[in-house]
């Protein structure tokens, strides 16, 4: 598609896209952001768009992309939970900074590499499991494997400390 096609899908559909995205993240930026996503991996492709299919396919991309945020939320909802639950002592000011230095400086001297670089691009760079296996060239299973054994061992440790 050209530059000029994608300019009359965003005039055309934007509104409508951005509404869906609200609806569904309750969060502006979130949704703006999503939006952006998909004209962003739309203009990356080599996919043409009909005129009487456009409007189902953006709005299939939108859905598709806020479903993604909110599974990269709760998976990191689930971990910033679980070790807080392992914390016993109160965090008081800067604790949570403080915990996450400890959790990374652990990461970094216990994790063998390839953990280690799993673990950043998931929980820090919010990637999915599969782009995580993506960028390093391995199997969506391994990550999980990787994933697994590193938060058991990070939970363990954490508990082992208070």
């Amino acid at each position: 598609m050209t530059k000029r096609e994608i300019e009359n899908l965003f005039k055309t559909h934007y509104t409508r896209m951005y509404r869906l995205a609200a609806s569904i993240l309750y969060d502006e930026d979130e949704s703006k952001d999503v939006v952006s996503e998909v004209f962003a991996r739309l203009m990356a492709s080599d996919v043409t768009l009909r005129p009487d299919t456009a409007e189902a396919y953006l709005l299939t991309g939108v859905r598709n992309q806020c479903r993604n945020v909110m599974e990269r939320k709760q998976v990191r909802e689930r971990f910033l939970r679980l070790l807080s639950e392992e914390a016993t002592e109160p965090m008081i000011g800067n604790g949570k900074q403080l915990r996450m230095t400890e959790l990374m400086q652990y990461v970094e001297e216990h994790l063998p590499p390839l953990s280690q670089q799993i673990f950043r691009l998931r929980y820090l760079r919010e990637m999915t499991c599969q782009e995580v296996a993506d960028a390093l060239g391995i199997s969506r299973m391994t990550v999980h494997s990787h994933l697994k054994e590193s938060v058991e061992q990070i939970r363990v440790y954490f508990k082992s400390i208070q």
